[in-house]
């Protein structure tokens, strides 16, 4: 609803009361506001060279070029990390450049500049390396780099210790003296800022196609979706369904996407994960590969791989939640405590982050999950908002080999000795900060509806707002009142719920994913929370229910 003090000014775009109310709630109140959210245009994106570093960096790539010096591109090997990789690379070499990329190895190299990536670029003679999405506190490997004859330049988007490296340049907007406008720029973002400032001094357009990686990689890192990361991701997807990309095109058919329809869910829930698989589970050079491919055979063997090592990876995830849920349920303490912790020498180091992010959105508690048998244990962390991972690790950080992150998700390596200590120290700090938070995640209810009111118009309104994300969550609705038709579980061992549901006489299909346990929740008339989109299944569109979460309604309908 619009609280009785909102301005008028949005009122006058003569938007009706639920989309009106949609856009006040993401802080639009004005015309002009409302214009830019719906329609963001170039003028989103702020000058590149208000990066702290970018003159030095642009010059430095300047004469590497000039001189075809051989570039080295090291990225994450994530999908931020994999498509700024993607994007630096591709762009350089239109512009002439001889460039080599490569990502790490998760287990045996881990986050950060490796020793083996410097053997490798020095095997290719590079004399430039450029990281992406990381290196802000690779001291020791920029300094193994400069010895071995190459310099470093680093794009990072991560937060800086006080000491940095020595390197050319070092292109972050988190650097405290930046005065860079917007400060959620993603890996994959900084980096593309540099290909614009690198085109503007040549006096060319950015290829259209790098677009498309950057929403991709941005949407990934679960960027905020305001502002310039808005214009990217949506201008990306738009990319996306119009031009030819073996490597992504691939993905979206294996996905069983329509690539007219692509969207910022599809790429969360259907793209993203494929692309995260091959450094989880075997080596993100496959998905490398695959994002720089231009043949569309090879892509689509490299999508068939993606696609087996995906399943063996949901297999294996649900195996390791499910037992991270009986440790926290076989403590001595009924109370959930304020931080959870979880671990098993066998769990894979690439899926500790599913498992940390299941049990945080389970329980609305910070989370990490810890595997390894050696001397040394890996492990990843996921937030909360209330909790700030990040600042907390940085008050214990002497425990730790290395780490790095986000306020919501972060990951460490540490000596199993020091594990106790750890525990001990993260505890505390989270029995102070969250002593009194409830168990459960709140659900943001944006607007009570009837059903009836998602049709082609509201639904062409829904699919202005987005590409969604942090800070501009999909909207979830409420409806009560809703009697339930019919009930089943449908998917590999009935995961999902599956309804029929009436309201005011008119009929809708309703999905609950990963709420097929609720089978005999779901009967007679209940109180609905809900996303709506359309459903398309063998030529025919339907509106479609997505359920997030529901009661035994108390009381008949009052929807507007």
């Amino acid at each position: 609803m619009l609280p009785s003090g909102a301005t008028n000014g949005i009122i006058d775009l003569g938007l009706p009361t639920v989309e009106t109310a949609l856009l006040f709630h993401r802080g639009i109140s004005t015309k002009k506001d409302a214009e830019s959210f719906l329609n963001p245009s170039s003028s989103s994106l702020n000058d590149p060279y208000l990066l702290p570093g970018m003159a030095a960096c642009v010059s430095r790539l300047q004469l590497a070029l000039k001189n075809n010096e051989h570039i080295g591109i090291f990225g994450d090997f994530d999908t931020d990390g994999l498509t700024g990789t993607v994007v630096l690379s591709k762009g350089l070499r239109d512009l002439g450049g001889i460039v080599f990329p490569y990502v790490p190895h998760r287990v045996q190299e881990g986050h950060g500049i490796s020793s083996e990536s410097i053997e490798f670029f020095k095997e290719k003679t590079v004399t430039l390396l450029v990281t992406v999405d990381c290196g802000v506190t690779s001291f020791e490997e920029v300094s193994l780099a400069g010895d071995a004859g190459i310099q470093t330049i680093i794009t990072d988007h991560h937060s800086p210790n006080e000491r940095l490296p020595n390197a050319v340049a070092i292109v972050n907007p988190a650097l405290k003296d930046s005065d860079y406008p917007f400060d959620g720029l993603t890996g994959v973002g900084t980096a593309f800022k540099v290909i614009e400032a690198l085109f503007q001094t040549y006096e060319k357009s950015v290829p259209e196609y790098l677009y498309a990686l950057v929403a991709l990689g941005t949407i990934s890192d679960v960027g905020r979706m305001r502002d310039e990361n808005r214009y990217l991701a949506r201008k990306g997807l738009a990319v996306m369904k119009r031009l030819q990309m073996p490597g992504i095109d691939s993905l979206i058919q294996k996905a069983g996407f329509s690539k007219n329809r692509i969207s910022s869910e599809n790429l969360s829930f259907g793209i993203i994960p494929r692309i995260n698989v091959a450094g989880r589970l075997e080596h993100a050079d496959l998905s490398l590969r695959l994002l720089m491919s231009t043949d569309s055979e090879e892509s689509t063997a490299i999508a068939n791989k993606l696609e087996y090592l995906n399943k063996k990876r949901q297999v294996i995830t649900e195996k390791a939640v499910s037992e991270a849920r009986d440790q926290l349920l076989s403590q001595s303490s009924k109370k959930t405590p304020s931080m959870i912790f979880s671990g098993n020498k066998a769990w894979p180091a690439g899926i500790l982050g599913l498992i940390a992010g299941r049990l945080s959105e389970e329980y609305h508690r910070p989370a990490v999950a810890v595997s390894g048998s050696g001397e040394y244990l890996r492990a990843s962390a996921r937030s909360i908002p209330e909790f700030n991972m990040i600042e907390a690790l940085r008050t214990c950080e002497s425990v730790f080999e290395k780490y790095g992150g986000h306020p919501m998700a972060a990951g460490f390596t540490i000596h199993k000795d020091n594990l106790r200590k750890f525990r001990q120290q993260m505890s505390s700090i989270a029995d102070e900060l969250l002593g009194q938070l409830s168990v459960g995640s709140v659900l943001e209810i944006e607007h009570e509806i009837t059903p009836g009111w998602l049709n082609s118009e509201s639904l062409k309104f829904l699919s202005d707002l987005e590409p969604y994300g942090d800070g501009n969550a999909t909207p979830v609705f409420m409806t009560t009142g809703v009697n339930v038709l019919d009930a089943r579980t449908v998917g590999k061992g009935g995961d999902h719920l599956k309804l029929t549901v009436e309201h005011k006489g008119n009929l809708f299909d309703a999905i609950g994913f990963r709420q097929g346990n609720r089978l005999k929740e779901a009967r007679g008339d209940l109180d609905i929370a809900y996303t709506g989109g359309i459903n398309y299944w063998n030529g025919r569109q339907s509106i479609q229910l997505t359920i997030e979460d529901f009661r035994k309604s108390n009381h008949a309908s009052s929807s507007l």
